[in-house]
């Protein structure tokens, strides 16, 4: 990379006029970056901002500019909810990109360009300068010198009245506080409660029973948070307690949102649009705290002791407006060749982006160009098709129709029958004759489509959603009619696979705020810990032999199929497909092909597994001699969500059970 990179922005508002002013002091200073370039949807717009800020060309098109190979860097000003179009258009011509935040409306949208810049091979970093910034290093020494003693709690608060401003009312411009404001607060929280040096107070086994601290942990990615030595484990959030006052037009206009961390420290956060201008940060500890004067540029730092006696003031150092250090950061990273900032990795990006959507999700805010939840999940109507795909013949067979929903094949040890679920409850088809019959669960009677069957052929182990708390727990039911049996008290537990001595059984499960996987004897006991990577962890499923589990993680920033040793180490991405979401890898009895469900990244964020979408199943084949194949494409269908949830193979390896859906 060259030592000096010629800047452009595109989009000439209010926003770009603060960006333009910084990089034109490093130009002066003489600091590796050159006002190269402009653009506005008016020729005439991007001239007079050229003329003002010293820019060497303007372009009266946002393609104009993306089409300029000169350009270096290219800086997207745009409200956010052009970000996505404006992204894709850049990416489409290889240019390298800084965006303002928030990176995008929503996280599919984040997710979907993120992939497309690592398939260019380009260059691309959220514009969230507050990381960026000496100050922040700064407080966190302060921290770390243990100058307010333990990190206990912290507040923030990011309100402004902008109520005046128009597109901030508007849901199809993504409007509302939280994207413009909220993102300070929620960032503030981030930087200084997750950092593992910051909150070492959290052991290493948080979250695992005793000795399992060695499960998977041999190299940096599998320990996943954990520092070098495994002292502790990077801090995450539990709990949040969140509500909002929404405007007229149906956007947030004041956000409160309470975060509880594992380390047992508390958020209080606070936005508003509509609320007097209010911008700062506290955090405490238990020999004082530290206030932080505007939450975006961190203009002073303040040190207090514990009887509220301010010891220190500092005003950190700024070359110009704290814009620049972004510019700076991102300008290092470009030299070293890397695709993304340290500062503001993308699975940064991907994090806040889906928090914040879920956050909107607990307010029922969301925006007309989104699909809404209940839109997705409404399954009344459906027909449902159960058929089998005949690999060697590639054809599929048409088992029974249904005018229901049911969900999830298991296909028998002896080839005569198939299991599913509907409706809560668990039933066989026989595969001959049609033949369905329930199998008996008595109050176990809210099956989800999570199940397997025993190998000792007495039943299946299920996931049954208990009344009392609504969470899913694992149970052994019987085709003799006896009474269930409970295996997991702990919940949510989400059952997938057992092995074939029948003496285990893996299961995702939601510990502490984390959903990650786990083993327990079949018989009950205590369960081991086998995954602690950030996010989420799903669909472990036993090899015939005992000696693999596959599952499915969103680890690597989209979902992907992944491998690991039966004890946890080991752990291996199996796959790597840059525009789909890969779910539940299936092994075959013989151990020589894989079957698995894929979203398009258009459809589904990468954590989500849900219904009314068009898929494809895709198989892999190979074996660890001869290496695995590239999955290809076998079926595709509407389905998502029930299609092929849990092992459907059948004994022989030749064909594979699952459901396609219809709507009426």
């Amino acid at each position: 990379m060259k030592t000096v990179i010629k800047f452009a922005i595109l989009g000439c508002g209010h926003i770009a006029t603060k960006m333009a002013t910084a990089v034109k002091t490093l130009e002066k200073n003489g600091m590796g970056v050159e006002c190269y370039a402009v653009a506005s949807r008016t020729l005439d717009k991007a001239k007079k901002f050229a003329d003002d800020y010293g820019f060497v060309r303007a372009y009266g098109s946002y393609e104009e500019l993306a089409r300029d190979p000169a350009v270096d860097l290219i800086y997207i000003a745009t409200p956010h909810s052009e970000h996505y179009s404006n992204i894709l258009l850049c990416l489409e011509h290889g240019r390298n990109l800084l965006v303002e935040k928030a990176f995008t409306a929503n996280a599919l949208m984040a997710s979907e360009v993120l992939a497309l810049a690592e398939e260019k091979g380009v260059f691309i970093c959220e514009a969230m300068w507050t990381r960026f910034l000496p100050a922040v290093q700064m407080v966190k020494d302060w921290i770390l010198a243990g100058k307010i003693g333990k990190v206990e709690s912290m507040e923030a608060d990011f309100s402004m009245p902008l109520s005046h401003i128009g597109r901030l009312h508007k849901p199809e411009l993504a409007g509302g506080a939280l994207l413009d404001l909220g993102i300070y607060s929620l960032t503030f929280a981030d930087i200084f409660l997750t950092d593992p040096k910051i909150c070492k107070g959290i052991p290493a086994s948080a979250g695992m029973t005793s000795g399992e601290e060695r499960a998977g942990m041999t190299s940096d990615e599998e320990r996943a948070g954990m520092t070098p030595g495994g002292e502790y484990v990077a801090n995450h959030i539990v709990e949040t307690k969140t509500k909002c006052v929404k405007f007229h037009t149906g956007v947030d206009a004041t956000d409160w949102i309470d975060l509880v961390y594992a380390g047992g420290q508390v958020a209080h956060l606070k936005t508003s649009m509509v609320a007097p201008l209010k911008n700062e940060g506290v955090i405490y500890g238990s020999e004082g705290f530290i206030r932080v004067q505007n939450l975006n540029d961190m203009e002073e730092i303040q040190l207090f002791d514990v009887a509220g006696t301010l010891v220190e003031s500092v005003k950190p150092p700024r070359i110009e407006n704290c814009y620049e250090y972004e510019v700076l950061g991102c300008k290092a990273a470009l030299e070293k060749g890397l695709k993304e900032c340290p500062e503001m990795p993308h699975a940064k990006t991907m994090q806040m982006m889906t928090q914040m959507d879920n956050l909107r999700a607990a307010w029922g805010v969301s925006y007309p160009f989104e699909l809404s939840p209940g839109e997705v999940w409404d399954r009344s109507g459906d027909k449902s098709f159960l058929e089998i795909f005949d690999v060697e013949t590639g054809e599929s067979k048409l088992l029974k129709e249904f005018d229901k929903v049911i969900e999830a094949p298991n296909w028998s040890a002896d080839g005569r029958f198939l299991t599913f679920n509907s409706e809560g409850r668990i039933y066989k088809i026989e595969i001959e004759s049609g033949k369905v019959t329930e199998v008996p669960s008595y109050f176990v009677n809210n099956c989800n489509n999570d199940h397997v069957l025993s190998p000792d052929g007495e039943g299946l182990y299920v996931s049954h959603h208990t009344k009392e708390d609504g969470l899913s727990r694992i149970y052994k039911i019987f085709f003799d009619g006896r009474m269930p049996e409970l295996v997991t008290p702990l919940a949510p537990s989400y059952l997938h696979g057992v092995t074939t001595d029948g003496k285990m059984l893996a299961y995702c499960a939601e510990r502490n705020g984390e959903y990650d996987i786990y083993t327990i004897p079949a018989a009950g006991g205590n369960e081991t810990q086998l995954t602690t990577a950030f996010g989420l962890n799903d669909g472990p499923e036993y090899d015939c032999d005992g000696e693999y589990i596959w599952f499915n993680s969103v680890r690597s920033g989209r979902m992907q199929a992944w491998r690991m040793k039966a004890d946890g180490s080991e752990q291996t991405q199996m796959t790597f497909d840059a525009h789909l979401n890969t779910w539940f890898p299936h092994i075959s009895p013989d151990r020589t092909k894989v079957v698995m469900l894929a979203y398009h990244e258009r459809d589904v964020r990468p954590g989500e597994h849900v219904p009314n979408k068009n898929v494809e199943i895709r198989l892999m084949t190979g074996c660890d001699e001869t290496g695995w194949s590239e999955p290809r494409t076998v079926l595709q269908l509407f389905g998502g969500q029930g299609t092929i949830n849990v092992n459907s193979w059948s004994p022989d390896s030749r064909s594979f059970a699952y459901v396609r859906y219809e709507k009426k």
